[in-house]
């Protein structure tokens, strides 16, 4: 795809689509946008979440205790 300039038009039309939870990949599908472009104008607009990061931590791995380690 071309690099296409967002017009007010493409813009209002990328606000609505987002407002009614159309996904990113459909988005750019039928604007003719990149997902990248369709995300960057995204973001520079305001419309996207910051990303949740789980911050899980695995549980502790118990050590094996080796046989004769121990004194």
């Amino acid at each position: 795809m071309a690099n296409k300039r967002w017009t007010d038009q493409d813009v209002e039309d990328l606000r609505r689509r987002v407002e009614a939870g159309q996904g990113v990949r459909q988005i750019a599908t039928e604007l003719q946008r990149s997902q990248e472009a369709t995300r960057a104008r995204m973001q520079m607009l305001g419309l996207t979440k910051p990303r949740q990061f789980k911050a899980e931590r695995a549980a502790p791995v118990e050590q094996p205790v080796l046989q004769g380690a121990e004194q």
